[in-house]
This record gives structure tokens, sequence and C-alpha cells, in this order.
């Protein structure tokens, strides 16, 4: 069949890889110059296995269920062997003794450390994870060398394509996804949307990964070239809505998206990630401000009780397929999800025929 995919982040480069592995004639569609170029690129970048979902038991069996395949596609990617510390607030959500019992009913391997001056008297328990990150440069070139391989037509600088072209198309637009489906004829979905900054930063060489769990809290994971990235609850982000479409302010359209690292940028929240950080992780304190990212985030509307974070593979007609999903380490199982649709729907047209 030939297969539009529309959106290059890694949910839709992957499933284009799958589905031409899979005898397909496909065609991936990106607004921007270039692949993983919006919230695919601009992460934390942890591969996630569950910690950071203690309230939401269906993410964390997410998350376990697509290490194997993630692992298996993009391996070389994963960077292995790096502290990955969770901190369990005194005003979290969840207590210690909840977040231990939550880590042993996941079958989430952790130890309890000593806060040794990592984090301040704020956090409860300290504890040390058996999680991994991924690095966006190496996952690049993997991606872009498996679309090479595969024979996939990658056209950039375009979104807009014709429904009449395609026997199926798969919209992979994240934030962009209702776009996408109402230029298909298709209706759209409600989601929350977030505007959100990334600080760069350096810190001390050899800083370990730190979550502040399970609030308002604050993060720090390592990223590229000794630099870290910042990550806040609250501070992160810069506006919000709950609609069809993300509202993005006019100060920060220059901003959107792309790897790019704004340097001095004229609107930023870093002295609130610090200030606010400072409380849990004091050596926040030390982190010299190289720039920021910004990009938009899409969630499920009225979820913030369980903090859910599903991935969602549907097909909504005889055509459409969409995904949408947050946890970057559900992208192989996901584009699995799209290929095992497109050979039933394939085998449903041969036997029409």
């Amino acid at each position: 069949m030939k297969v539009g995919v529309v959106g290059a982040g890694l949910f839709g480069c992957t499933a284009a890889i799958y589905a031409a592995r899979a005898g397909h004639d496909v065609h991936l569609f990106e607004k921007k110059s270039d692949i993983l170029q919006c919230a695919s690129g601009i992460n934390q970048f942890r591969l996630h296995r569950g910690y950071h979902y203690p309230r939401s038991a269906r993410t964390v069996h997410e998350c376990q269920e697509g290490l194997e395949s993630f692992r298996a596609e993009y391996g070389p990617a994963v960077i292995d062997g790096e502290r990955h510390l969770y901190a369990i607030a005194e005003d979290s959500r969840v207590s210690a003794s909840q977040y231990k019992w939550f880590c042993d009913d996941s079958n989430l391997p952790y130890k309890v450390l000593r806060k040794n001056g990592l984090v301040s008297d704020e956090i409860e328990m300290l504890i040390e994870a058996d999680e991994s990150r991924i690095s966006p440069v190496i996952l690049s070139r993997i991606i872009k060398e498996r679309l090479l391989n595969n024979r996939v037509n990658v056209h950039l600088g375009v979104s807009e394509i014709l429904r009449r072209d395609y026997d199926m198309v798969v919209v992979a637009a994240y934030a962009g996804t209702n776009s996408v489906l109402e230029m298909l004829g298709c209706d759209p979905e409600t989601y929350q949307f977030e505007v959100c900054e990334k600080p760069v930063v350096k810190m001390p060489k050899g800083f370990p990964s730190i979550v502040v769990m399970d609030g308002e809290f604050c993060c720090v994971d390592p990223y590229e070239d000794g630099l870290y990235l910042l990550g806040h609850v609250k501070h992160a982000i810069h506006s919000r809505n709950t609609g069809f479409h993300p509202n993005v302010p006019d100060h920060l359209r220059g901003y959107m998206d792309g790897e790019i690292v704004h340097q001095n940028p004229l609107v930023t929240h870093f002295d609130h990630f610090i200030a606010s950080g400072m409380n849990y992780i004091p050596a926040l304190e030390q982190a010299k401000h190289a720039g920021s990212m910004f990009t938009v985030r899409a969630v499920l509307a009225d979820k913030d009780e369980t903090d859910e974070r599903p991935t969602l593979v549907h097909q909504l007609d005889d055509k459409i397929i969409r995904i949408f999903s947050g946890k970057l380490g559900t992208a192989a199982s996901s584009a699995q999800e799209v290929t095992d649709i497109l050979d039933r729907q394939g085998g449903r047209r041969q036997s029409a025929a």
C-alpha cells in the first residue's frame, strides 16, 4: 500500500521505518527542515522505566513493555551506567513508604541512599533507580540511516497531504495532531497544551540525574557535551490551554521548536527554576545558564490526578491512523501496532478485490 506518515518526530519516523520494512511504499512528511525538531528533540531524554509515574499503573506498564523493543531498534542511542536518582520530597503527593511500595509492586529495583549533600533536608528519601537515557544526537543519526536504508521517501518542509493520494495515512504530529486531522477531514480531539521551556545548563562534572517527586518539583538530567537540562512541573510552563490547538504567546513564537538552544532568551523562567530547585537540590546554585529550548507539550485533558501518559494508537476510519504519546520509549511498540493495522487493512482490501 501507499502510506503517508505526517510528522517526523520519533513516533512518525519509527512508524515510517516499520511500515517500509513491511513492504509498503512510505512517504514521510515534516513541516520543519529536519526530523526530530519539535518535542522529540526537546525532551528530558529519559528512557522511562516507570519510576516517574507512581499514580498511573497503566503508564508504568507501557513504559516497561516498550523498553525491549526500543532497545532492539535504537540500542546504540541508549546510554547506560549513569546515576539516576529519585528524591521524594516531604510534601510529595506520595510518601517515602508509599513510593517504596510502588517500586516493589511495579518490579522497579532501587537502592535507598544517604543524602550526602546531594539533596536538602526537604527530601524525605533518596533512591538510586535502574534507568537509562537517550542520546538525541545518536538517535537522530540512527533514524536517518534507517529511513534511507528502508527507502522511506522523506519530504521536509511539507505538512499538507491529500487524503485521496494514499491508501492509509498515519498521523504522528503530536501537538499538531488536530491540525492534520482537520486537513484530512477527521474530527479533532481535546488536549491540554503546555508551552514549555527547557533550560540548558552547565553543572559540575559527573553530576547525576535527579528527579524530585511528586508534585510541583524539579529535575536535572544529563544532555549532551557535558550540559544538563532542567525541568520543573510549574516553572517550565509559560502558558497552558485546553482545546483543539495550542495557544502560543506571540512573544514566544520566535523561540518555538528546533534543536537550537537559544542563548540569552529575552523571555525565560530560569531564575524561577533555580530559586525553587535549590530548596531540594542545593547544587543548582552552581548551574550556569547556557540557553533554553522551547516547545509545545500535549497531554490528555483532565489527567492531573493520575499524571497518566498513555501511548494511544487508534484507527479513526478506513484510511486514518493516529498515534499519540509522550513517552519516547514506546515508539517501537507503537510502530508495530501501526504496522499490524496496515497489514490487516491491506488484507481486507485484497479480500474485497
